[in-house]
């Protein structure tokens, strides 16, 4: 259910898809003040009624921006009607929404949510004068002749043309940014009756779950990343330079495992690997001085970029299976943190540092409950959302706007 509406990255993109100056038809022209939506009971006024020409504005604003001339063309004319659908189904939302921020308190915007919200807007409308700016005919002009200022000038009017083109005024969006912010006021109203200690309570269900999926299944609790969430006890972060063996080592050792040879494969890599034993000695002689092994995974390991990834090193879990049989064991045979050692698998040979113990960091701890927290609150919005529409039962003009009634089809909703 969509409750909010603000210009933003998607109505960017509805707008930097227009084309200035083309005309909109549509399969129907109403007077603008037919009321296509109202509700049929309790006390209400006219605050709360739709008329054409509300709907009509945004209908209109949406088929320029996504280039449709004839919203009657078959090809997209599904699309369209499924976008009227949305349309006055939004335009309801928002009416009803304004109506109990009014009722709650929290029609009003402090002045540090409203400069939030003009912030945003004129954040977007600069985007589009840019765009507009910049997609605009200038004749036979060399583009390079073009200066940021006639840029500005000719963004400027072909926005504003494109805004009057569809009824509207940059007043109207504006509102948009003001009704998004009153909404957010509003959930955070409704969602004053969710318990924070209830997210705490479901991320601690969900650690619980990942247990169990360590317990059954450790390949799929190491694949799934819920190290984020939890790690058994006895974990380690571990940091590696890999000198890896050049393509032909590689290819030939996989060609020997797919065979069967194992022996060969390893006497293979034995025999690679005691090549690299100088290089090895000199990354070993730089740690020991003291040299950062930040600086010397970007000189020296094959697996320089994925290790960048992991700044602090990479989670293995005891009875991991997701590394290498080797590279596995070696991070468990080291005694304490500090600790270096080397191993030789069928990538190349891994110098290894026990970084630190493995532990879930308190910050992802923290964002994951509020992000459960604020699905919570979603939750609850959509509830009352779901209750003040019953309060006021709208009823729609589905002929006027060309919807099909309920009876028609299951997937319409008043």
């Amino acid at each position: 259910m969509k409750v909010n509406k603000i210009l933003c990255a998607g109505t960017a993109l509805i707008l930097a898809g227009a084309l200035g100056g083309c005309s909109v038809k549509v399969g129907t022209n109403k007077s603008p003040d037919l009321i296509v939506a109202e509700p049929s009971s309790g006390d209400f006024g006219e605050d709360l009624k739709i008329t054409f020409g509300d709907f009509n504005r945004e209908y209109e604003y949406t088929l320029k921006g996504a280039e449709i001339e004839d919203d009657t063309d078959e090809s997209y004319a599904d699309a369209c009607k499924s976008q009227r659908e949305s349309i006055i189904n939004y335009l309801i939302n928002e009416r009803i929404i304004l109506k109990k921020a009014r009722e709650m308190g929290v029609i009003s915007l402090t002045e540090e949510e409203m400069k939030a919200a003009e912030e945003e807007y004129n954040s977007q409308i600069e985007e589009q004068i840019e765009y507009f700016g910049g997609k605009a005919d200038y004749g036979t002009r060399d583009a390079a002749t073009i200066t940021d200022e006639e840029k500005r000038e000719r963004g400027i009017k072909e926005f504003d043309d494109y805004l009057e083109d569809c009824g509207m005024t940059r007043d109207d969006l504006l509102t948009w940014s003001v009704n998004s912010a009153i909404t957010n006021k509003l959930k955070d109203e409704v969602g004053k009756s969710v318990d924070y200690s209830a997210a705490e309570e479901s991320y601690r269900e969900y650690e619980d779950r990942i247990k169990q999926l360590y317990t059954d299944n450790v390949a799929e609790y190491e694949q799934g990343n819920f190290t984020q969430v939890w790690v058994p006890e006895g974990s380690r972060m571990i940091k590696h330079i890999l000198l890896g063996f050049d393509d032909d080592t590689l290819i030939g050792i996989e060609t020997k495992r797919s065979s069967g040879d194992d022996a060969g494969a390893d006497n293979l890599r034995a025999e690679k690997a005691a090549e690299l034993q100088p290089k090895v000695d000199e990354v070993q002689q730089k740690l020991d001085s003291g040299e950062d092994i930040k600086t010397l995974i970007m000189e020296y390991s094959n697996d320089a970029a994925s290790s960048s990834m992991y700044p602090d090193g990479y989670v293995l879990v005891p009875d991991g299976v997701i590394f290498m049989e080797e590279f596995q064991k070696a991070a468990f045979e080291m005694a304490k943190i500090g600790d270096r050692t080397v191993c030789v698998t069928d990538y190349g040979v891994h110098i290894m540092i026990y970084a630190d113990d493995a532990k879930v960091d308190p910050d992802n701890v923290k964002a994951f409950t509020d992000y459960l927290y604020e699905q919570m609150v979603k939750t609850e919005f959509s509830k009352k959302m779901e209750e003040w529409r019953a309060e006021y039962d709208y009823r729609i003009d589905y002929e006027a706007l060309r919807l099909d009634t309920p009876d028609e089809s299951s997937g319409s909703k008043s």
